[in-house]
């Protein structure tokens, strides 16, 4: 069973750039450059597991107002055997700030991921500038342990932050003009999308952030997306 781990992260400031694939409208999140201030902080080494959200559901009480696809791979309640180590998915960016908030802890923003991600050399990809697909898990047909692929660890030693599933950052933004909120996700996923018009999955870089309409908790748990937290430093 994979426990829980968290890393060191020292304070570092850093020239904060990210690009973006918009399949509609454009994007209000800051995309740089902008110098910012990241830490010190501590973060998950893993992406919070199947057996890690049970815990806190366990121990806390948690159920979401409207629960409607919340952890709908596990039965009767719990993972299915042999899946505990797999990240937890079909849970909302709501979901996992309950998770964060009951262990004292939060999302990361979107600076502090990319940094977690790049490092203080700004990589491109969590182990280094170049595509190497045996470092992750990506155009796959499952989601793979949240330990797995330690040759792919970002240069903090935090693992799997490309493919996977991608991950959810703190932040929302909202556009007035439609009237709607939206969310990114950081990383890519496993997944491979049967159209231009689905989030893909393969190595995205670092700097690249996936905008993603909110539309009520029921559609906004996906099979391809989980999370991990950090927590500040003293």
């Amino acid at each position: 069973m994979v426990e829980p781990q968290l890393v060191e992260i020292g304070g570092a400031s850093y020239i904060y750039r990210c690009t973006h694939r918009i399949m509609e409208g454009d994007c209000q999140m800051e995309h740089g450059p902008i110098e910012v201030r990241v830490g010190p902080l501590w973060a998950q080494k893993y992406a919070v597991s199947n057996f890690m959200y049970y815990e806190f559901v366990r121990e806390s009480g948690y159920r979401p107002m409207n629960d409607r696809n919340f952890l709908k791979h596990w039965e009767s309640g719990k993972y299915r055997p042999g899946e505990e180590d797999l990240p937890v998915v079909n849970i909302s960016q709501d979901d996992a700030r309950a998770y964060a908030d009951f262990y004292g802890m939060r999302l990361p923003t979107e600076h502090e991921w990319q940094y977690l991600a790049a490092g203080p050399g700004h990589l491109k990809y969590p182990w280094g500038n170049k595509k190497e697909y045996a470092r992750c898990n990506t155009y796959g047909t499952e989601l793979h342990p949240v330990d797995s692929h330690p040759d792919g660890d970002s240069p903090f030693g935090l693992r799997n932050m490309c493919g996977n599933v991608w991950e959810f950052t703190g932040e929302t933004m909202y556009d007035g003009n439609r009237d709607h909120y939206f969310l990114t996700l950081r990383g890519g996923s496993y997944y491979t999308a049967p159209d231009y018009w689905h989030a893909e999955c393969g190595i995205v870089p670092n700097d690249c952030h996936l905008k993603v309409h909110l539309l009520g908790d029921a559609m906004n748990r996906f099979g391809t997306a989980g999370f991990r937290c950090v927590k500040e430093r003293e």
